[in-house]
């Protein structure tokens, strides 16, 4: 499923034609991030259902993705730097939708009623997201322990709990702590179960800790039921080799199924493996599209492997 078709970066010649700034070229000047697709000699993206950013730290990769994901007005939990003149270099950039999304696509003319909205459909998902649901998740359950606590307290005392003697309907006080009390008294009165029925019901169930990768494949296997375009960051930090595995099942699946498109940037091997996957080789100037083989990095994983053959096939 294709909603993106494709993403143009601006040029000197553009810069030219807009208009110099009062300080002279922002591609002169270096100015980020300016002078990063220039000098990497990238101009612009063709997008697939799979479309891959590799390259080394500071290729630029993650900039890439903000770049887009600002321009389309994509949703995000985590914010990011982004430097002075960032929203000016945005501003410059344009993009193709297909003929079923609602976009910044120039020269098309009168178009047909649009299915899609481009930015409520677009989602970007960062490892420090990730980390960041792991955190609230840890937070909730710590204030449901907590909470749970207090209860027992309260529940282990053989008397009944004071109901408060002030209580105002209309402005909440002291309704929760009544209510509360009342319940404990119930809970106090049966059995156990009570008490059991009683922490659910005020606290909630406690969900079991997740660990990045289990929390990371959670999120991405939600996704399967809401069509859209996701701009995935890293996604696969911290994961082992068997939950790098099942995210590229669950991202093949989506894009062949369940109508999603993806931009990723990444280092594993697994997820540059994809079958189908477009990847733009970002350490290559220009920059070009590689098969995954050919890359640097993968080269040097296969060359370790190799040294070591003889050792994985003793047995």
């Amino acid at each position: 499923m294709l909603y993106l078709e494709k993403f143009v970066f601006p040029d000197r010649e553009h810069d030219d034609l807009l208009g110099a700034d009062p300080r002279g070229s922002f591609f002169d000047d270096h100015t980020y991030p300016f002078h990063l697709t220039s000098e990497m000699g990238l101009w612009s993206l063709d997008f697939e259902p799979i479309t891959i950013l590799y390259g080394g730290n500071g290729s630029g990769k993650s900039t890439i993705i903000n770049v887009i994901s600002q321009k389309l007005n994509a949703q995000r939990r985590s914010m990011f730097n982004s430097g002075p003149y960032f929203e000016e270099y945005v501003e410059r950039c344009y993009y193709k939708a297909t003929r079923n999304v609602l976009g910044d696509t120039p020269g098309r003319g009168a178009r047909k009623p649009q299915k899609y909205d481009i930015s409520k459909i677009t989602t970007v998902l960062t490892s420090d997201d990730i980390f960041q649901l792991m955190l609230e998740q840890r937070e909730e359950n710590d204030r449901k322990l907590q909470k749970g606590r207090f209860l027992m307290d309260e529940f282990r005392g053989r008397e009944p709990l004071p109901l408060p003697k002030h209580i105002n309907f209309e402005t909440g006080y002291n309704v929760d702590r009544y209510l509360e009390n009342v319940e404990i008294n119930k809970a106090k009165a049966g059995k156990r179960s009570s008490f059991n029925k009683l922490l659910i019901k005020t606290v909630g169930k406690m969900e079991r800790g997740f660990s990045n990768g289990e929390t990371a494949l959670m999120k991405l296997s939600e996704l399967l039921e809401t069509p859209g375009l996701y701009l995935l960051d890293e996604p696969e930090n911290s994961m082992s080799c068997e939950f790098q595995m099942k995210l590229t099942a669950i991202i093949s699946y989506l894009a062949r199924y369940g109508k999603c498109q993806f931009l990723i940037s990444t280092h594993s091997p697994f997820v540059l493996s994809m079958q189908d996957a477009k990847i733009y080789n970002l350490d290559h100037y220009p920059v070009d599209v590689c098969n995954w083989w050919e890359l640097e990095n993968m080269k040097r994983y296969f060359q370790l492997f190799y040294d070591a053959k003889d050792r994985f096939l003793k047995n």
